[in-house]
């Protein structure tokens, strides 16, 4: 057992002992984990003999919290969150960081004795400074892990399974000279993987190398945590994660690299002004493919998490894939499982593409388009059969491979080329599958995973009426011609 999964299993069970029969759920348990580790934190450095940094205020600070108790710790403790999340225009750099963590922080411990409990025996009672990013990180990830279970389905809030993070920032290769954007991080995943394998090359990254946006302080404030927790970088550095609107502007920055799993979820309101987008549409998952290919200069890359509907559904749907075809090369098409991402049934793709700019002859800029089907035939189960990295090595060799060499005993079945006259025969439909699902022993699949892929199915269904409903035209008036 690792020192991080021996702690997590100690604050666990604090939580399971101690908060959970008082209405705390994990999210907030969660959250306020990371407010005490960013104190104790905070406190150790600056108490250090060599170089001591402090970044929260005196009188705000981690020996303000320990020397009070009873109503006086629940007092004290109210005042930190309020006081560090505060936004002030005359704080210096070094607190925007500290101030995006504490951003709206509320205290959901109404027990001041559970409270004095969590900070003496599980945040006080360890050095967490001298432990290696490797350990608090995955600390972290185990807490966001069991906190995701109270993120917001509705609002498209779901965890990226690691694999899959891990797989397609190993294809998209970020070195330390790019930009990285995530306009719709989470709890900042995509972002966290991405900085290792950049300072993996350099030891020290360019303050606005890795840059995330979402539209919620609450998971700016996880994303913002877990970078520094997985990196060790100081929390005196500028803040990587900013809480914003992506979809409310034309993006702010000029990135080389996006990585961005945006939310899934059926529709909102279309962005008003954004008369630079492609087209308009309540679809939001759209609207952030369309925003990221808009952002990209020549020579930029992006990978971008989407459901079916973007691939098939006609309309705006479909006048965003030409754009991309005549402006990108849209290259590479990754189909994922059913039933590995908790959203509801969603199914879920990765599409890859380079901005390049349209030709001067009027073709497409798309040559071929490339699908990889790791969804056809592929179960996974999270105790009897769980998705592993290992599973995607025939994809991420085949991609490394430029997309050409055969993978495994299956490789020629599961990879497929299209040129652009075969796709544009189909109406630029890219909801390709060629292979076919092969019997599956019953006692394999689960109870659960077989009604999640059930769901699966009905909601792609209830999708792709959804996608027909907005492209059919509004039934004409009587004004209009329509009536007797």
């Amino acid at each position: 057992m690792t020192d991080a999964r021996q702690t997590f299993d100690s604050l666990w069970s604090f939580y399971g002992r101690r908060l959970s029969a008082e209405s705390v759920s994990g999210f907030e348990f969660v959250e306020q984990i990371t407010y005490l580790l960013f104190l104790k934190i905070d406190h150790e450095r600056a108490s250090r003999q060599v170089n001591p940094v402090r970044v929260v205020p005196r009188g705000l600070d981690w020996p303000s919290l320990t020397s009070k108790s009873g109503r006086d710790l629940e007092q004290q403790y109210a005042r930190i969150l309020s006081q560090c999340g505060i936004p002030d225009p005359a704080a210096p750099p070094s607190e925007l960081t500290m101030r995006t963590v504490f951003r709206k922080a509320v205290s959901s411990i109404r027990n001041p004795a559970a409270l004095a409990a969590l900070i003496q025996d599980e945040i006080g009672s360890r050095s967490w400074s001298g432990l290696i990013p490797a350990v608090t990180g995955e600390l972290y990830d185990l807490l966001l892990y069991e906190a995701s279970a109270q993120f917001n389905i509705e609002a498209g809030q779901t965890l990226t399974p690691p694999p899959f993070v891990s797989a397609v920032v190993d294809c998209i290769r970020p070195s330390a000279a790019d930009r990285v954007f995530d306009p719709a991080c989470g709890t900042g995943s995509l972002l966290v993987r991405t900085h290792a394998a950049m300072a993996s090359e350099q030891t020290r990254l360019a303050d606005d190398s890795i840059i995330g946006v979402d539209l919620d302080e609450r998971m700016c404030r996880l994303a913002t945590m877990s970078l520094l927790l997985h990196t060790g970088l100081p929390f005196s550095d500028p803040p990587s994660i900013w809480v914003a609107d992506s979809l409310a502007a034309p993006a702010s920055v000029e990135p080389t690299v996006v990585i961005c799993n945006p939310p899934f979820r059926s529709t909102a309101p279309a962005p008003r002004g954004r008369i630079d987008l492609i087209a308009s549409t309540r679809n939001i998952q759209l609207n952030f493919l369309q925003h990221i290919a808009k952002m990209l200069p020549t020579g930029a890359r992006a990978a971008v998490f989407v459901p079916d509907n973007v691939l098939f559904a006609s309309g705006s749907a479909k006048t965003v894939r030409s754009w991309l075809f005549y402006h990108c090369n849209l290259h590479t098409l990754l189909r994922l499982p059913t039933g590995v991402f908790e959203r509801g049934g969603v199914k879920t793709n990765v599409l890859f593409f380079d901005m390049v700019g349209p030709k001067n002859d009027g073709s497409p800029t798309t040559g071929r388009l490339d699908v990889y089907d790791f969804r056809t035939g592929k179960h996974f189960q999270a105790k009897h059969a769980p998705l592993t990295r290992r599973d995607l090595d025939p994809f991420v060799e085949w991609y490394e491979s430029d997309r050409k060499q055969p993978t495994d005993g299956q490789g020629e079945k599961r990879y497929r080329s299209f040129t652009y006259a075969e796709l544009a025969a189909r109406d630029l439909n890219i909801d390709i599958t060629w292979l076919r699902e092969e019997a599956v022993e019953e006692e394999f699949l689960s109870p659960r995973l077989i009604a999640r892929e059930i769901a699966d199915e009905l909601t792609s269904a209830a999708q792709e009426f959804t996608a027909l409903a907005e492209a059919l035209p509004d039934a004409p008036t009587q004004a209009e011609g329509g009536g007797a």
